[in-house]
């Protein structure tokens, strides 16, 4: 589809052009911080797994990022209930499901031993696609919290060719170690400051839709929310599911709607983004 939408940028963000539009059916969801361990949310994904594959050629599964709770480097698929985990979505995309992960900030170290394992597609940045009609953006959400430059300077760094190349060839015991530090300051500094730091902003949320999308699909931040923009757009907030169990699905018919595992549909208002703070 020619939609002028392959190519953009977003909040410094490269969005790649979906290749399943066709697809009537779209289950998305973000922030499952799967553990290596035994696991509810695990237990929960597997039950997401096998609602995509009860009609698995009309699916596509998109995960928003964060699917592991930490991976410094894909050798760590092979530990505990990782393993597992990769074995079901392979499972699920050999069934039909077309799944797509995105990158998350706890496991944007999944690459090509990733995609080739799980049988998924994977995308480091975000995601332009089709839906209902409407021209869909789907990020992970950290690049619209523009507030927190210490974490975008060092986003960008970790994320450098030097960086990536050093972590994958950390030994198995010195991964996990870097990922439960890395997982222990980011709760220490989260609970630091000024909380505007941390929340998406409002010229970056509407910076999305002044690149062309009707409609903006976003985790990370942990707070759902389902509203529109003054100056129009709606936008869909997702929340972390090993805390809710809950997803967005859209059918033919039916529409966009969150959906919970447990069976009653949550129903969430609009946010109040954050306004731009001036460099300190």
């Amino acid at each position: 589809m020619n939609d002028g939408l392959a190519g953009v940028r977003v909040c410094g963000t490269g969005v790649q052009r979906a290749l399943d539009d066709a697809r009537p059916r779209t289950i998305l969801v973000s922030d499952l911080h799967v553990p290596t361990g035994d696991s509810v949310v695990l237990a929960d994904f597997m039950s997401l797994l096998a609602r995509a594959r009860d009609d698995a050629a009309q699916t596509r599964l998109l995960v928003l990022g964060d699917l592991f709770e930490g991976i410094v480097n894909e050798r760590q698929l092979e530990v505990g209930r990782w393993r597992d985990l990769t074995a079901s979505l392979r499972a699920t995309a050999d069934a039909g499901v077309s799944v797509t992960v995105l990158h998350g900030n706890r496991d944007f170290m999944l690459g090509k031993r990733f995609a080739r394992t799980s049988g998924c597609r994977v995308v480091p940045g975000g995601l332009a696609f089709v839906l209902g009609g409407c021209r869909t953006l789907a990020l992970h959400g950290d690049e619209l919290c523009v507030n927190d430059v210490p974490y975008q300077r060092s986003k960008r760094w970790l994320r450098s060719r030097l960086v990536r190349g050093f972590c994958a060839i950390l030994p198995l015991a010195a991964a996990a170690a870097v990922g439960r530090k890395a997982r222990s300051t980011s709760t220490r500094t989260m609970g630091q400051g000024d909380q505007r730091r941390f929340a998406p902003v409002d010229e970056a949320v509407g910076a999305a839709f002044a690149a062309g999308f009707d409609l903006l699909v976003f985790g990370h931040v942990h707070t759902p929310g389902d509203g529109e923009l003054a100056a129009g757009g709606r936008y869909c907030v997702l929340p972390a599911f090993d805390d809710t169990a809950v997803f967005l699905q859209h059918d033919p018919g039916v529409g966009l709607r969150f959906v919970s595992l447990a069976g009653s549909p949550p129903r969430y208002g609009p946010l109040d983004f954050a306004p731009r703070l001036a460099p300190s």
